[in-house]
């Protein structure tokens, strides 16, 4: 019946308790525009890795970095107050991956090919297996939540510490902080969309899922280059 459905869209509904319809539409919607997320930014970050003439223009200007990286976080900021309005929540939600495809893109720009390949192999394999555990899993990730925004904030803190403090070890250490830190948020927020989000919130699922993505891939490569110079 309609009514059936129409409360399954209510805000205190979350998927779980939805009907399998009503679930597997939601999820459908969360992984498609993952997957295009991902998609857009594999893409744009190939384009810089590989076009010399594309490296050399975004090399001689750093502030293009920063534009990106701002832009997006104004972007999303926009995207949290507008995201149930269409179709301007899609409009947002598209200017937020391209600033953040850039912003990955032109990252990736400063590494060796072999190394930024490595970090997305593994980036893939490690959020495909970390999804497919949570969700089968029956245990309840949602008590994590605080610790690991906890943990975020001292790994945000330390990161402007290493600005003055800067060191080979220091920078191996961090990195293999944040990747652990953001498989952690994996599963946060794979158990979240399921069992906290309402069926609506398909493009704050998707957003959160990709910044996890985006941050483990981030600091993966940053693993890597210093396990290389190790």
């Amino acid at each position: 019946p309609r009514s059936s459905i129409e409360d399954d869209f209510n805000y205190g509904t979350n998927v779980a308790s939805a009907s399998v319809h009503i679930r597997m539409a939601f999820l459908r919607k969360v992984y498609s525009i993952l997957s295009i997320q991902v998609l857009l930014t594999t893409v744009t970050s190939a384009i810089f890795l590989y076009s010399t003439g594309v490296q050399a223009f975004v090399h001689e200007r750093p502030a293009l970095l920063l534009i990106s990286g701002f832009g997006s976080l104004a972007i999303i900021v926009a995207l949290t107050l507008y995201r149930h309005q269409h179709p301007v929540n899609l409009y947002l939600l598209f200017g937020f991956t391209i600033l953040e495809a850039l912003t990955v893109a032109i990252t990736v720009s400063f590494y060796d090919v072999s190394i930024v390949l490595q970090a997305f192999i593994l980036t893939t394999a490690v959020f495909l297996g970390l999804t497919a555990y949570t969700l089968q899993s029956k245990r309840d990730f949602s008590k994590f939540g605080a610790g690991l925004f906890a943990c975020l904030w001292i790994l945000i803190f330390s990161g402007f510490l290493r600005l003055f403090f800067y060191s080979e070890t220091i920078e191996l250490v961090f990195a293999a902080a944040g990747a652990l830190l953001f498989c952690g948020f994996i599963i946060y927020d794979t158990h979240l969309l399921m069992h906290k989000l309402s069926p609506e919130e398909y493009i704050l699922a998707a957003i959160n899922l990709y910044l996890d993505i985006i941050n483990l891939f981030l600091h993966l490569l940053r693993l890597l280059e210093a396990f290389n110079k190790k």
